[in-house]
C-alpha cells in the first residue's frame, strides 16, 4: 500500500474521532436539563446556555462531504471535469474521497444511465416494501391482537416471559419467520428484476443473438460494417454515415463500391485480428484455429475481391469444382446455385483471382503470357456471356484443379 493512501486512511480515523467528540458536545448542549452521561459530557466542557444551533451547524459541516458526493454522483459532468482538474484544492477534494486514478480518469456513466440505475433500485425497493406490506405483514397484524388479548395463564413447560401480559412467546414464534424473510427477500427481488431489465434490454440491443457457427457464418459479412458504425470514429459530415441500430449492415456492405469495401475490411480486420491473436496468446487456440480465424487485411490489390478469413471459406471451392463437374444444365442455373451463398461466391472469385495472380508472376516469357492473357480472356468472356459450361469441358476441372493445389503446396514449400 502506497504511503499517500496509509496516510488518507490515518486522517480519516482521525477525523473520524474528532467528529465523535464534536457531535457529542454539540448534542450536549441541546438539551435543557440533562441528566446521565449527557449531563456529564456538559459538565466536562463547561455548563453553558443551551446552543441547539451548534449542533446543527456540526451536522451540516458533518454532512457536506455526502452531499457533495451526492452532487458528483448525480452530475458525471462536473465529475469528471473535477477529476481532470489540476488545481490543488480540487486534487485534495477529490484525493479525500478517492485516490488519484490514472487508469480510467474522468470516465463515468452519463447522467442518463445512472437515472435508469437509480430508478431500477427505486422500482425494486417500492415493490419489495408492498409486497412485504400486503403480503407479509398486513395479515399477521390482526391475529397478533387477539393472541394478545387471550393470554395463557397455565404452562406445561417453563414460560420464557412470566412477567409478560400477553403471550409474547407466540407473537415471536409467529414473526421471527417473517422478520427473516423481509430481511432477506431483497436478493429475490433483484435476481427477479435483473432477469426481466436484462432480458428486455438485452432483447433490444440483440445480445446473444449469434449462438451457433452456422449462425456467425451466416451474419459475418455484416460485422465490419457494423464495427466501422458503432466503433470507429467517422467525420459527422460524412453523407454515407447512416444512425440508427435498424441500418442494415448486409446489405450496405454488399452495395458499397470496392474502395469502401477495403477500407471497411482493412479496419475491421485489424481489431478482430488482435483479438485472434490474443486469444493465441492466452492458449485459448491453438495455431491451425488461429490460421484459420485470421483475416488477410494485407489484401492483394489484384485480387479485386473481399477477402474473408479462411473458416467461412473451408472446402467451398473443391464443391464448387464438383457442382460443375456434374451441372449438366445451364450456366444461369449454376450461376444461381452460387450465388445463393455469398461467401460460396467469394471462395470462387478469390480462387480464381488468386490462380490468375500467381499464374502471371510466375510466367516471365513474353510469348508465354500473350498465351496466358488469350487463355484467361476467353475463360472471363465464357463467364460474362454464360458459356462456361457450353464452350469448356468440365470433366477436366478436378485435374486442373488438383495440379493448381500441387503447385501451391510446392510454392509454400519451397518458400
Amino acid at each position: 500500500m502506497e504511503f499517500m493512501v496509509k496516510l488518507r486512511y490515518v486522517l480519516k480515523f482521525i477525523l473520524a474521532a474528532m467528529w465523535v467528540v464534536l457531535l457529542s458536545v454539540t448534542y450536549a448542549y441541546t438539551w435543557e436539563k440533562p441528566t446521565g452521561i449527557i449531563r456529564t459530557i456538559k459538565n466536562w466542557f463547561g455548563n453553558g446556555p443551551d446552543q441547539p444551533s451548534l449542533f446543527i451547524i456540526a451536522v451540516v459541516v458533518y454532512l457536506l462531504p455526502d452531499m457533495l458526493a451526492a452532487v458528483l454522483f448525480a452530475l458525471p459532468l462536473l465529475r469528471r471535469k473535477l477529476e481532470g482538474s489540476d488545481y490543488k484544492l480540487m486534487r485534495l477534494i477529490m484525493w479525500w474521497s478517492q485516490t488519484r486514478l490514472f487508469v480510467g480518469r474522468g470516465m463515468h456513466e452519463s447522467a442518463f444511465s445512472l437515472f435508469m440505475y437509480t430508478m431500477f433500485w427505486v422500482a425494486l425497493l417500492l415493490t419489495k416494501f408492498v409486497f412485504s406490506y400486503y403480503v407479509e405483514i398486513k395479515p399477521l397484524v390482526e391475529p397478533t391482537k387477539d393472541i394478545m388479548k387471550f393470554p395463557i395463564n397455565h404452562f406445561r413447560w417453563h414460560e420464557f416471559f412470566p412477567r409478560a401480559k400477553g403471550n409474547i412467546g407466540v407473537v415471536i414464534s409467529l414473526w421471527a419467520p417473517v422478520i427473516l424473510v423481509y430481511f432477506m427477500d431483497t436478493q429475490i427481488w433483484y435476481t427477479i428484476f435483473s432477469t426481466l431489465v436484462g432480458g428486455v434490454y438485452g432483447a433490444f440491443q440483440r445480445l446473444g443473438e449469434i449462438r451457433t457457427l452456422g449462425m456467425l457464418r451466416s451474419r459475418f459479412d455484416s460485422i465490419p460494417l457494423a464495427v466501422n458504425d458503432c466503433l470507429v470514429p467517422v467525420e459527422t459530415s460524412d453523407p454515407r454515415r447512416k444512425k440508427g441500430l435498424r441500418s442494415n449492415f448486409k446489405n450496405r456492405f454488399k452495395e458499397m463500391t470496392h474502395e469502401d469495401k477495403e477500407k471497411v475490411a482493412a479496419r475491421f480486420a485489424q481489431m478482430w485480428n488482435e483479438i485472434v491473436s490474443s486469444f493465441r496468446e492466452e492458449d485459448l487456440i491453438d495455431n491451425r484455429e488461429k490460421e484459420l480465424l485470421l483475416v488477410p487485411y494485407v489484401a492483394d490489390q489484384g485480387l479485386r475481391v473481399t477477402q474473408w478469413p479462411p473458416f467461412l471459406l473451408a472446402s467451398m471451392v473443391p464443391i464448387a469444382v464438383d457442382m460443375a463437374k456434374d451441372s449438366n444444365g445451364k450456366d444461369r442455373d449454376l450461376k444461381k446455385r452460387i450465388e445463393n451463398d455469398y461467401y460460396f461466391s467469394c471462395a470462387i472469385k478469390e480462387c480464381y483471382a488468386s490462380c490468375k495472380n500467381i499464374i502471371n508472376d510466375l510466367v516471365h516469357g513474353e510469348p508465354e503470357k500473350r498465351v496466358i492473357n488469350i487463355i484467361f480472356t476467353e475463360v472471363e468472356k465464357c463467364i460474362a456471356e454464360d458459356k462456361v459450361i457450353t464452350d469448356l469441358n468440365m470433366q477436366s476441372l478436378p485435374d486442373l484443379y488438383n495440379k493448381f493445389v500441387d503447385l501451391v503446396l510446392f510454392l509454400v514449400k519451397k518458400e
